[in-house]
């Protein structure tokens, strides 16, 4: 028991020791941080310049931070804080010289603007690079049609109504001039459905390119619709008229009707006939080189999907007319 309180106060005493060294080696650190913060040190360190008060119409063309390079003098107190917050100087663009592209920033007229961002006891002892060439553009606005894309495949019987639609149909861009020149259109990203037998209402994204940063998009997404329905085929028998037919002359034909076949949803076929098609023979067509008449599907309802003429065999007589 004895030999055990021995081990015990030997312990302690140990770990007093290890923590006065621990207390002093602390305490030396320190100080020598102290001693070599109240030295008077040169650095140049890299600060970036913030554009400010640009006009409201006006956006800098890129977005690629420009810098300087200040070399600093100063006790290492003065300095450490350059060390730690972000260095950033602002730039009143309201100040700068510029033509139709460009601000010019030079160290010439901003000097002390730089000297004034430091402390008093900082001395800036140069600035590199002396110009910077800061290019902008004028603010515009665009508006570009959503172009969809869609890979589809539909279950048997079913097909679209009409194309498939984006809504929006359109979105506005905000930007620099030159870049939203080059801009027409915009596409989504590819949507793919398969064995489609229902409506479509999918929200999906627009392809916006990585490069597009200077510029704003009112959407960055938009609805795909598309209205599908059950499809079937028909068919009408249209009389064929034939045009341009000079008054000297006769034209007898055969057949006088062609067959019409057509592609359409279940919901429209019972409104379809005959005369919402067309079929005409133009007699202009009729050459030296060429003498047959082709019969050509020139109307055909919105509500059908595809048409087209059964049979183009077409017989024909012409005559002069008789006085």
């Amino acid at each position: 028991m004895i030999k055990k309180n021995k081990n015990i106060k030997s312990n302690l005493i140990q770990g007093k020791r290890l923590n006065v060294f621990v207390l002093f080696l602390f305490l030396s650190f320190l100080i020598s941080m102290l001693v070599k913060l109240s030295n008077t040190y040169t650095q140049t360190l890299q600060f970036e310049l913030q554009p400010t008060q640009l006009e409201s119409n006006e956006v800098m063309v890129s977005k690629e931070a420009k810098t300087i390079n200040v070399t600093l003098s100063g006790k290492g107190f003065e300095l450490l804080k350059y060390y730690v917050e972000a260095r950033i100087i602002d730039v009143d663009f309201s100040q700068l010289n510029k033509d139709k592209a460009h601000y010019f920033w030079t160290e010439r007229s901003q000097l002390e603007k730089i000297i004034n961002h430091f402390d008093s006891k900082i001395a800036v002892k140069s600035i590199n690079p002396d110009t910077l060439l800061f290019a902008y553009d004028r603010q515009f606005i665009k508006k570009i049609p959503v172009e969809v894309s869609v890979n589809s495949s539909f279950a048997f019987g079913f097909d679209l109504v009409n194309s498939f639609q984006s809504v929006p149909d359109s979105i506005t861009l905000i930007g620099p001039e030159s870049l939203l020149k080059t801009i027409s259109k915009i596409q989504t990203k590819t949507l793919d459905l398969t064995a489609v037998n229902s409506n479509i209402d999918k929200v999906i994204a627009l392809d916006i390119p990585k490069t597009s940063k200077q510029i704003t998009y009112s959407d960055q997404s938009v609805s795909i619709i598309g209205l599908v329905d059950k499809f079937t085929e028909g068919s009408v028998n249209v009389p064929v008229t034939i045009v341009n037919v000079p008054d000297n002359l006769t034209l007898n034909f055969f057949p006088k009707e062609l067959t019409v076949v057509f592609y359409a949803s279940l919901s429209a076929y019972n409104s379809i006939d005959a005369s919402h098609f067309s079929v005409e023979c133009d007699f202009n067509t009729l050459t030296a080189e060429n003498k047959y008449l082709n019969p050509v599907l020139v109307k055909q309802p919105t509500t059908v999907k595809t048409a087209q003429l059964k049979s183009t065999e077409f017989e024909y007589v012409i005559t002069p007319k008789n006085d």
